[in-house]
């Protein structure tokens, strides 16, 4: 068999190719620190080391995200800390004012405190975030939860809770509803409140309870007032108060004339209608045994301002208990959401944990796979570098081999 002199080129030149090129691949190895430069040198390998990046990435964003949870949470905690403070000098104050020593005078400088604590606690019911997100709106991040609207503080936001996922299955509410925390307040005394209505040109203010005897056999039930057909009072406007449970009229409140203005006492409660309702028209009163927070604190200034305690000591009396009862339930109501505060935030330092030592152990696996042994990679460089170059000087002595060197 012959074999041409292109032949023996065409053999060589291939195989310094093939040794120059797994060298250089050598070299590439060493110069990144990976044993895997391109999927094609371990498919298997390379696979795994996606699905393991994957995994790195899902937990560094659980991480962030616990931060975020942890951040926000810290910001309501120290809120909530402040408002109970608040409540607390209240009701130090309340008590103050309820001992025996105190004049007339000095209840109305306590009132004129607790009035200025009563601004404050609305400042920090409104508190926002860095991003100008209020805490305790629920869903409602850009609407200031807390308004006063006819003299009374009412709640714009809703139930929710926005929630942050910290691990696969786990979730972590990174605020608390306003309405839950200030509005839902047990307070031991039956207590009055504007319900639904189907008319806008009509409306009710100037809502209290009068007569708590009254009130408590009253109490669950609500109060209906119905505008009637101007032909069951003579021709004008009138009205009904009803039972919200049975239509049964409530101290034989039945077409009552209305000119426009009324005030009304049923049901151990003080109510006034204004504006124009129309035939048909109706208003509700809702009767509850919770107070608001904010209906407490004024409640206490607004009662040291306006009860005598010489001339009415019996209503003096029921205003300090009742207001201390409610701030007391108040205080627990706050510190039962900061402990549940608490848990969430040892909940989140679990997790973080648990995604740090999950983070090592997925490195460790990684770099198993895809991390390059240097001495290991250094002396298969050295060797096939002595190979190449030994193929190169056998190339040079075959090419030599000619008769034309021997004539």
């Amino acid at each position: 068999m012959r074999i041409s002199s292109l032949q023996i080129h065409q053999q060589a030149a291939s195989q310094l190719q093939q040794l120059g090129a797994q060298a250089a691949e050598t070299q590439q190895q060493i110069a990144q620190g990976k044993r895997l430069t391109k999927p094609g040198d371990d498919p298997v390998g390379a696979a795994r080391v996606i699905g393991l990046n994957q995994e790195l990435d899902a937990r560094t964003q659980f991480v962030r995200n616990a931060d975020a949870a942890d951040v926000a949470l810290a910001l309501e905690d120290s809120v909530l800390a402040q408002i109970t403070e608040l409540v607390q000098r209240v009701q130090e104050l309340t008590i103050q004012a309820g001992s025996g020593v105190q004049t007339n005078e000095d209840r109305q400088f306590i009132a004129a405190e607790i009035e200025a604590r009563f601004e404050e606690l609305m400042g920090l019911a409104n508190s926002t975030n860095a991003s100008g997100q209020y805490l305790f709106s629920g869903f409602k991040g850009e609407t200031a939860p807390f308004a006063e609207e006819s003299g009374r503080i009412t709640y714009q936001g809703d139930n929710g809770q926005r929630q942050v996922q910290i691990d696969r299955g786990q979730f972590i509410a990174m605020n608390d509803s306003g309405e839950q925390l200030f509005m839902h307040v047990a307070s031991p005394d039956v207590q009055a409140s504007v319900g639904s209505s189907n008319t806008s040109t009509a409306q009710l203010t100037e809502i209290k309870v009068v007569d708590p005897e009254a009130a408590e056999a009253l109490f669950p039930d609500k109060l209906v007032i119905e505008f009637r057909p101007p032909s069951e009072a003579g021709g004008v406007a009138n009205f009904n108060v009803v039972r919200a449970s049975d239509r049964r009229p409530v101290d034989g409140l039945e077409n009552v004339v209305y000119n426009g203005s009324s005030t009304v006492v049923a049901g151990g409660v003080q109510f006034a209608i204004a504006g124009a309702p129309q035939e048909g028209d109706y208003l509700i009163v809702e009767t509850s045994k919770q107070r608001s927070l904010f209906d407490t604190v004024k409640g206490v200034a607004d009662g040291l301002k306006e009860i005598d305690a010489a001339t009415n000591p019996q209503g003096f009396k029921s205003l300090i208990d009742t207001s201390l009862a409610s701030l007391e339930n108040a205080t627990t109501n706050l510190l039962r959401t900061r402990a549940d505060i608490g848990a969430r935030f040892n909940s989140i330092a679990a997790a973080t944990d648990m995604h740090d030592d999950l983070t090592l152990q997925l490195q460790e696996v990684r770099s198993s796979i895809e991390d390059l042994d240097f001495a290991e990679a250094v002396s298969e460089l050295a060797y096939q570098s002595f190979v190449l170059e030994a193929a190169q000087q056998s190339f040079i002595r075959i090419n030599d081999l000619s008769l034309f060197n021997r004539l």
